[in-house]
């Protein structure tokens, strides 16, 4: 029996998590990944942007959350994944290669790496995250979801190119610097997500996966509206602290749908409800302004910091009555159910599915490697947000 170990850092607006998984290699069963050690650490309430915090506040949250994790896991980590919520923008390529008649392979569809339309979206400013194929075209008249296999002329590939701010990367690089801890890759959170939560038959046939966080709700599009402005609605109509308001929220999520609740909730109900009934209106709008909304008749996938409020939960399933819909919780990973169940463990846990499943972006030696093609499960990732 074979194993190593992966670690995985997710700093989001609400806490810095750190999770340690040992990758099991059992005989007859192949691989499996273990959880082994957690630790968390929350940031304020009103703290939207972690890393505009003072470098040593959210240098303290980050040793919290690691020291606690290697005590569970009793091991010293050395190098992670890091995934980020915040950031980000997005770029949309066209690419064109001559195949010439021959039969299109994956090295064809990676060449988008070497070409110049790629290299110069390294400036000064800022770096390439996240580079996936969205759309392919064969010979400029046929569309195809996966065009390996296919004798061609040319090729068109769409790319969608997510990219990051260089100063961004160094304070990350700063922070684990002082660990002593080295960086593998940085991955986007609402990536991450999608790949704990998703299974195989979602990803093959197409699902909504939406997240729900402290500050913005991340899918299709970016909102700037989370559990974030839930809390403040309230502060502010109710004159009382921010710190009370979030725990006024939490209360109000888990109260059942027939509206049954402790009678002291009742005044705050009326202004939760209404941010709330807001929020699924713009997921409904942000879906079906998007080419993915024929994906809303199969699943809807709900996760982050603000999935498990029942409110919006009813609020989405009557905006999207035709849909499966569910909470999401990790798949493929080992370990308690109190953790793999919690939609706000979501693009953590999928920080470890991608360390154990992918190649690095970019890399072209496709014979070295058992881990799963890069393409294979980046393309459905577009077609599941």
């Amino acid at each position: 029996m074979g194993q190593k170990i992966i670690s995985a850092i997710d700093i989001r607006a609400d806490k810095v998590i750190c999770l340690i998984a040992q990758e099991l290699q059992i005989l007859d069963k192949g691989k499996i990944l273990q959880l082994i050690g957690i630790g968390t650490s929350k940031l304020k309430v009103n703290c939207l942007k972690p890393f505009s915090l003072e470098t040593d506040e959210i240098k303290n949250h980050l040793d919290a959350a690691i020291s606690k994790a290697e005590v569970d896991a009793g091991i010293k980590i050395s190098n992670v994944y890091v995934s980020i919520s915040e950031n980000m923008k997005s770029d949309y390529i066209e690419f064109e290669n001559k195949i010439s008649g021959r039969i299109i392979t994956e090295n064809d569809i990676k060449s988008f790496f070497e070409d110049t339309k790629f290299k110069r979206l390294y400036t000064e400013t800022d770096e390439p995250l996240h580079s996936f194929p969205i759309s392919y075209k064969v010979d400029n008249k046929k569309s195809l979801s996966d065009p390996i296999g296919v004798k061609a002329e040319t090729l068109h590939t769409k790319w969608h190119v997510i990219s990051t701010s260089k100063d961004y990367l160094s304070k990350i690089l700063d922070l684990l610097n002082n660990q002593d801890i080295s960086l593998k890759q940085i991955v986007s959170s609402h990536y991450a997500s999608s790949l704990a939560v998703l299974s195989d038959e979602e990803a093959d046939n197409g699902a909504v996966s939406i997240d729900i966080q402290k500050n913005k709700l991340i899918g299709y599009d970016t909102v700037k509206v989370g559990t974030y402005n839930f809390s403040n609605d309230i502060s502010q109509v109710k004159s009382i602290s921010l710190e009370e308001a979030e725990i006024v929220r939490k209360q109000i999520d888990t109260m059942n749908s027939q509206r049954i609740y402790e009678k002291k909730l009742e005044k705050y109900f009326e202004i939760y409800s209404s941010r709330a009934e807001e929020l699924s209106n713009l997921i409904k709008n942000i879906i079906y302004k998007s080419k993915f909304s024929s994906l809303v008749s199969n699943n809807i996938v709900l996760t982050g910091y603000g999935a498990k409020s029942l409110t919006m939960q009813k609020f989405i399933k009557n905006q999207m009555s035709d849909s499966n819909f569910r909470l999401g919780s990790t798949k493929k990973i080992n370990g308690s159910k109190t953790y793999l169940d919690n939609p706000s463990l979501a693009s953590a846990f999928g920080l470890l599915n991608y360390a154990a499943n992918h190649n690095m972006e970019g890399d072209k030696d496709e014979s070295k490697s058992e881990k799963k093609s890069v393409f294979s499960v980046v393309y459905n990732f577009f077609r599941n947000l």
